[in-house]
């Protein structure tokens, strides 16, 4: 009786070594788990980093020139520099373009071809477990998105010399343009101008001091006046710490002195030719070549009359007058992709004239007026290629041909000399400069990595005739003369001689050299001025 419990125990025997071998089970079942869920997050997580590379990358050549093909193919490149061995062009894989919306607060990407994002979706299909799926070859298809917002690489630039060493002479001249175009007097110095050329501002800082709620689009396309416009470039440059504070001031003062009633959109101020406008919102603007074209184009074809320093005893009359009859325009945008030209900026189209009557005591009489037509010239941004050390720009200039005239004061005729009483005509006197017309010409600019503090870069092209208005009419053979009468031949020669040609030369010197150079204008040529240079938005990823 007393064996029964030994007897009892002894059915128990080997329990526990079944109770471990279902532990072990166990065990090793938990161990396939965990190790097949670690391997999808892994995969899945690595197919997300190919999406994600994948519309950046794609994103970073959605220029204005951008094709589906093109961007799918840069997707691709992307993809499988990161280890996907899939065609994102074939189903289920996807390659979109399109736009983004944000709607109460959560952004949507709408697919309907524009440039403004690009949209990967990369699959891949594995086995779903090491263990089961090499057992029973299960799979399962992982997928992953991504959206990235338009990229390309952007460059600011314009067509004038909006730059820090404007000269006291050039500073005169642009209070009379700016003055007269604004329709108020103003009188900074070559200091203060030089400040408001060091200062630069953002489309992004013009639409916080706005007011507005929207978008850099909708800033770009919102009519207002011209004082409005140029009270929120003033304080958009107050938000950057590194502008000068008498700058500002002197920026608040022109936009306060501001009469004239005329309304503009600062998009007719600056192209963006980037997809997504947001995407430039950031990119420095010079404060001084928006103002002065945004006054430009709010002052339309008025002519203007500039203050002419020429102080001769003899001179009983004299009126120089500039007119825009096209304002210039800036530009921010991208390059190429495919070689063709979508981001251009472009000249003033101006006309100038300078009528001058001169008497010369018992002696004769002078009349003259000295015009001169220059057409508009253009730049276009051919290339933007980063390097490890600095960024290159290249762009494509083609200046505006210019013509000279000489005629009367009233423009009837030419030129003429006569006696003091006017009834005889002694000579006329006309023009001889051939101007050559000016080929497009690659201007190339490097900027330096990380900081950019040398920009804005100016370079200037020319063609053979050369820069210099002055010297070109200083000339001897510049001047053709037709004798009208026998009388006081020795005279005329004399008067061409020691009076037109100095005059002319003089006008040339105190007016029309120093206003086409504030315009970024020379006789074939013209300057070129870089802003700023970004390689990438901080976010691109948007979704």
């Amino acid at each position: 009786m007393r064996c029964r419990p030994l007897a009892k125990y002894r059915y128990q025997r080997g329990a526990i070594g079944l109770v471990g071998g279902l532990l072990l089970l166990m065990a090793l079942l938990l161990t396939a788990l965990v190790v097949d869920s670690g391997r999808l997050w892994m995969q899945q997580k690595k197919l997300q980093s190919v999406a994600d590379m994948a519309a950046i990358h794609a994103a970073r050549h959605l220029g204005c020139d951008a094709s589906q093909q093109s961007v799918a193919q840069m997707a691709q490149q992307a993809a499988l520099n990161n280890g996907f061995d899939g065609q994102l062009s074939a189903t289920p894989n996807q390659v979109l373009l399109g736009k983004l919306n944000t709607v109460q607060g959560i952004r949507q990407f709408t697919a309907d071809g524009s440039r403004g994002a690009v949209y990967v979706k990369a699959t891949k299909v594995v086995p779903s477990s090491m263990v089961a799926g090499g057992l029973f070859g299960g799979t399962v298809s992982l997928h992953a998105e991504a959206v990235s917002a338009s990229d390309p690489s952007l460059a600011t630039f314009g067509v004038g010399s909006f730059t820090t060493n404007l000269s006291s002479q050039q500073s005169v001249l642009l209070n009379g343009l700016l003055g007269g175009m604004l329709g108020g007097p103003l009188s900074l110095d070559a200091l203060t101008y030089r400040g408001i050329a060091a200062t630069t501002v953002t489309l992004q800082d013009i639409l916080a001091v706005s007011g507005q709620s929207g978008t850099v689009e909708g800033l770009l396309n919102t009519n207002m006046q011209i004082g409005d416009l140029l009270d929120l470039v003033a304080s958009a440059a107050a938000r950057n710490s590194l502008a000068d504070i008498q700058a500002i001031s002197a920026m608040q003062n022109i936009a306060n002195m501001t009469i004239k009633p005329a309304t503009l959109k600062l998009g007719d101020v600056l192209a963006v030719t980037t997809p997504d406008a947001n995407s430039a919102a950031t990119v420095a603007l010079n404060a001084l070549s928006v103002i002065t074209t945004a006054a430009m184009v709010a002052n339309g074809v008025n002519a203007i009359t500039l203050p002419l320093g020429i102080n001769i005893p003899s001179i009983t009359s004299i009126n120089a007058q500039v007119t825009v009859t096209e304002a210039p325009k800036l530009a921010i945008g991208p390059a190429a992709e495919g070689g063709g030209i979508c981001t251009s900026a472009r000249t003033a189209q101006i006309r100038t004239r300078v009528a001058v009557l001169v008497n010369i005591p018992l002696l004769a009489r002078i009349d003259l007026a000295l015009g001169m037509e220059v057409a508009q010239g253009s730049a276009s941004l051919s290339s933007i290629r980063h390097n490890e050390g600095d960024t290159e720009v290249e762009i494509e200039a083609t200046p505006g041909i210019a013509a000279l005239t000489l005629r009367n004061s009233a423009g009837t005729g030419p030129a003429r000399i006569s006696t003091l009483s006017g009834l005889l005509a002694l000579a006329d006197i006309g023009l001889n400069i051939p101007l050559q017309p000016p080929n497009a010409q690659t201007v190339a600019f490097t900027v330096a990595h990380p900081t950019k503090s040398h920009l804005p870069l100016m370079q200037s092209m020319a063609s053979p005739l050369g820069s210099s208005l002055q010297n070109a009419l200083g000339r001897s053979n510049a001047l053709t003369i037709t004798v009208l009468s026998v009388l006081n031949l020795g005279l005329i020669n004399n008067v061409i001689s020691s009076i037109v040609s100095p005059l002319l030369a003089e006008i040339g010197r105190v007016l029309l050299d120093p206003l086409l150079s504030l315009l970024g204008i020379s006789l074939g040529g013209m300057d070129i001025t870089l802003s700023d240079v970004q390689y990438r938005q901080a976010k691109p990823l948007v979704m």
